[in-house]
């Protein structure tokens, strides 16, 4: 299977004598504290925002603890945040897609939105800025590649892989992230930042069975999608579960 992102071989800005790409995480930060944060929402409906900011990365971030990748955010103002993603979970398996060159009508609509830094809330409906990963069929799911399974503590290449990609966004001076899930407020005793407000289900939130079935909802996706202005270029992150459906029907629920 052909991936469609390219390894980047520059320092590691933790690391400086190793290459960004490795199959193996360049940082340290396995604090393995806390669980992925319960945000403050009704039951368990995505509280859907994007997040328009840019990485920070050092030597306490990213992090990772337990099935997550935590990782600061920053906004021109120096306001931070952070967001947490799942880079595996309990026995499912996660799927990606790493684009560098992506290509899709919602980058325009994005750009056309000229969105402040900070959170947006979204209101989940066809047409706007909220995503779907089926019906604007913005990746192809049976594309997506395979992380590893979960329980193996000696291979964590989807945290490099993620870590490159926001590395290269951090030193593009022009570059912007946006992130796409769901906004929590009470994340400070989830992570060593010290910070309540962050974003976490950037995969997609549809098509789940059984305990997660209550969050699913349609136009109400997550990733992460990065604009490189002089370079006219974007990047795009998906994650899904490889438990979730590749079909779903309009309250978001699987289908056959």
């Amino acid at each position: 299977m052909t991936r469609k992102h390219k390894h980047n071989h520059t320092p590691h800005p933790q690391n400086p004598q190793k290459s960004q790409h490795s199959h193996r995480p360049l940082h340290s930060n396995r604090r393995n504290r806390g669980q992925f944060p319960k945000p403050n929402r009704t039951g368990d409906r995505i509280n859907y925002h994007v997040l328009k900011c840019r990485p920070i990365i050092n030597q306490n971030s990213p992090q990772i603890q337990h099935d997550h990748l935590q990782v600061l955010l920053e906004i021109d103002s120096g306001t931070r945040y952070w967001m947490t993603i799942n880079i595996r979970s309990g026995q499912d398996q996660v799927l990606y897609s790493i684009d560098e060159n992506y290509q899709h009508p919602i980058t325009q609509r994005i750009l056309d939105a000229n969105l402040l830094q900070g959170f947006t809330a979204l209101d989940k409906k066809p047409g706007g800025l909220s995503l779907d990963y089926i019906r604007e069929q913005l990746v192809d799911l049976k594309q997506m590649d395979e992380l590893q399974k979960a329980g193996d503590p000696e291979d964590e290449g989807i945290a490099d892989m993620l870590t490159t990609q926001l590395v290269n966004v951090m030193r593009a001076p022009d570059a912007r992230l946006f992130v796409f899930g769901s906004k929590f407020d009470d994340g400070a005793r989830f992570s060593s930042f010290d910070l309540d407000i962050g974003i976490h289900d950037i995969h997609m939130n549809q098509g789940s069975k059984g305990a997660h079935a209550s969050s699913n909802g349609i136009y109400q996706d997550g990733a992460l999608l990065a604009f490189y202005p002089s370079e006219h270029r974007w990047s795009a992150v998906f994650l899904k579960f490889a438990s979730q459906a590749e079909k779903t029907d309009d309250a978001g629920n699987a289908s056959s």
